[in-house]
């Protein structure tokens, strides 16, 4: 990867997760509920569920450095508004156009990263740009958890929103590659990519280890809030510190694949580390959720870097709505995780909580495991 690459996709992963530290502070300040304010995250999501599609077949006639420049300003400007104009309506739309901005730069970024490396380098390739993303979830909840712990959480997005807009500059100096005839993209093609080789049961694997991912650590901080009256935002944002955790297991997914002997067999063994994880959630100790956030989060990355170098060994002219429909999965999951945990929160407490999620996470094993299948019977 570039470091132009790796800046961009650190400053996206800022913009996406910086809130979620946030949300029990500016539910108390914009006085609403919990539900409520974890619509800052969902609002960001739910293009990512949808827009995607589009932005992979926009890829079929952009320049990727073209949508990269255009999407990462928008970020920039956005970041300010959102900082800058402090009322939940305006906020709320702030995130919904980053939500529309977002899938634009990764589609961009997975696209053009996955386009420079060899079949040989892919798995490395993906894994080293899965665990630059990891950087950027922490490191977006640990930045704003500090700003708003140790002086004001407005700082971290103004200068959140000027790097944006400098990153912007930036790709707009990146010299132009000549581009390659490509048939356009039709809806039987879209369905022909998600039954290609077992696509679909990954990419609905996808959606459930995103749910249960972001449906966890979106209401962690009130979790912690319970156990721990006194927390402040930077405690809950080191809470995510197992996030580093990630790291390990997405660059460590090669070594994974070859003592496993195969991928999609180490695909079911990171959702059977992600499903284990939950139960450890249930335990009324703060030390003890901060240690299984770690356990978690490395599943999730085992799987997740697993996962998207498979979509990218498609030799298909349409390798970006490939992405796409990846990224739709992935972040669907993450639309629906974001917000229906938090009523069953509400309503009745984080054990019933929990439970829901763990349904979603068994149907994901469930899922790859019929992946696995698939795959060992040659079809992929």
């Amino acid at each position: 990867m570039s470091i132009r690459a790796v800046i961009t996709a650190l400053l996206a992963y800022f913009s996406l997760y910086a809130p979620q530290p946030l949300l029990p502070r500016l539910a108390d300040s914009l006085a609403v509920s919990e539900s409520q304010i974890a619509l800052l995250m969902t609002a960001t999501l739910l293009p990512l569920g949808v827009a995607p599609l589009a932005y992979g077949a926009l890829l079929g006639r952009w320049q990727t450095t073209r949508v990269l420049c255009v999407g990462t300003a928008g970020l920039g400007v956005a970041a300010l508004v959102f900082m800058a104009v402090p009322r939940y309506p305006v906020m709320l739309a702030a995130r919904l156009a980053q939500g529309l901005l977002l899938p634009a730069v990764m589609t961009a970024l997975m696209t053009a990263i996955a386009g420079r490396a060899s079949p040989e380098r892919l798995q490395r390739v993906m894994s080293v740009y899965v665990a630059v993303t990891i950087v950027g979830g922490f490191g977006g909840r640990l930045l704003a958890g500090s700003a708003a712990t140790w002086w004001d959480w407005h700082v971290f997005f103004l200068a959140l929103g000027l790097g944006l807009i400098a990153s912007a500059v930036w790709w707009s100096r990146a010299p132009q590659r000549a581009m390659e005839p490509r048939p356009a993209p039709s809806w039987a093609g879209v369905r022909s990519l998600w039954c290609e080789g077992g696509n679909g049961y990954l990419f609905t694997a996808i959606f459930c280890l995103f749910f249960v991912f972001v449906g966890l650590l979106n209401y962690l901080p009130f979790r912690v809030k319970a156990l721990a009256p006194a927390a402040t935002e930077l405690q809950i944002s080191l809470l995510y510190a197992g996030y580093l955790m990630g790291i390990v297991s997405a660059l460590g997914a090669p070594r994974v694949i070859r003592r496993l002997g195969g991928r999609a067999r180490a695909v079911v063994l990171g959702y059977v580390i992600y499903c284990v994880a939950l139960a450890g959630t249930l335990i009324p100790n703060l030390w003890a959720v901060f240690a299984v956030v770690f356990v978690f989060c490395g599943g999730m990355f085992l799987v997740h870097s697993i996962a998207s170098a498979e979509v990218n060994r498609s030799q298909s002219p349409h390798r970006g709505m490939i992405n796409g429909l990846y990224v739709s999965s992935y972040y669907l999951g993450g639309v629906l995780g974001s917000y229906l945990p938090g009523l069953v929160y509400e309503r009745w407490g984080w054990t019933p909580t929990v439970a829901v999620i763990a349904v979603v996470a068994l149907a994901g094993l469930v899922l790859s495991q019929r992946y696995a299948s698939v795959s060992a019977r040659g079809v992929r």
